[in-house]
This record gives structure tokens, sequence and C-alpha cells, in this order.
């Protein structure tokens, strides 16, 4: 079945697309989904037991940069706490980091500038059956990310008629950057439940239509 994820926040990042049917981010972030949740204190056992990367010990790497983490403490989407991320991917420019929340677990794509953050129900990250986020880079590239659960060692991203790019995941996320113009279609991988496809949403359209 495919699922649709809506994007908490974007805080600072131009073009952010995510989930089975193209949601967008909510530019009004005075009010976030789940804002009625009190921040949490500790990972949910469901989250912990799911996600290896949530049962390593937290060190200093795994921070988010002061400014971003003070306007997600501001503005605690499903109760997520800044204190608790765990660094899932990094590079130069773009880092993969994983949040926990209630009910949720999210993920953060950072850039020098700001993120966009999404936050999928933690049922569906245990399964398996989280769909891929996109954010437009200056570049004109498309970045597409992800969460999965322990066991999946990496997703195939579909472009054009039939080429597809498989990608490695790293501590339960994955991170990909297609050249501008590359036909998006979907990401698939073997989960839990199973073999699941989900679409990739270009950001740029998928904001052009709203």
């Amino acid at each position: 079945m495919l699922k649709r994820y809506l994007p908490v926040s974007l805080i600072g990042m131009a073009l952010l697309a995510v989930g089975a049917v193209g949601a967008i981010a909510d530019r009004d972030e005075s009010n976030p989904p789940g804002a009625d949740q009190p921040q949490i204190t500790a990972i949910e056992p469901d989250a912990k037991q799911s996600m290896a990367v949530l049962r390593e010990k937290r060190s200093a790497g795994d921070a988010l940069r002061d400014d971003l983490a003070g306007r997600m403490d501001r503005r605690a989407s499903f109760g997520l706490n800044p204190d608790l991320s765990r660094l899932a991917i990094k590079n130069a420019t773009y880092s993969v980091y994983v949040i926990p929340a209630h009910g949720h677990v999210c993920a953060t794509l950072t850039d020098p500038e700001g993120a966009g953050i999404i936050c999928p129900p933690t049922d569906d990250v245990v399964k398996g059956q989280v769909g891929p986020a996109t954010a437009g880079l200056q570049t004109g590239g498309v970045a597409i990310y992800g969460m999965v659960p322990d066991g999946v060692d990496s997703v195939s991203v579909q472009t054009g008629a039939s080429e597809s790019i498989d990608v490695v995941t790293e501590r339960n996320a994955y991170y990909t950057v297609t050249p501008s113009g590359t036909p998006l279609r979907t990401v698939r991988y073997v989960g839990p439940s199973g073999p699941v496809e989900f679409p990739i949403h270009d950001p740029a359209l998928t904001f052009e239509g709203n």
C-alpha cells in the first residue's frame, strides 16, 4: 500500500517533496503537525529496536548545528528531540540525521543554509514502508534520501526508462543525488514486509503545482 508522508517543516532549504503522493512542506512553521505532543526525553523502544543507529551511544558528532537544533526545539513536531539525534550520513555539504519523536522517527537533510525534515510513523519505519524524500539543490540536481529499518542494506533508485542506481544504506539511511534533468521514477527495496516500491517526486514540479 502506498503511504502519504507530510514533511513537517522546511527550515531554509529551497525545495522538498516526499512520500507516495507528493505531499509538500507546510511553509507555516508556527503550528507544526503533532505540536500538541510533549517533547520526548528518551528514544521509544520500537524505534530503537528497529534501527541500529538509535541503539548506538550518542557522541558529539551526532549533534545538529545549534541553530537548527534550536529551531527544532521551538517547533518540536511530534515531540521530536534534537538532543537525541544521530548522524546517519555525512558528506562535505549535505548530511542526513535521524531524530526520534513520539510515535514517529524523523529524518532531516541539512545543508549550510538550513534543513528539510520529515517524520513518518514509527510503525511504517519498523515495517520498512517509508518512501523517499527529495530536495532541490542549488546545482539543479535532486537529492533523494530516506530511512530504512535494520536488515535493508541497499535501495535501488529507478531513473529513466530502465536505468537504476544501487545505493548502499548507512546507519539506517540512504542518500544520493541525481543530476539536473534526470527522469525520476521510484525507489525500491526489500524490507521486513517484503519488496516495496515508492514514487520519487521532483520537488520543483511538486512546488509548481501548488
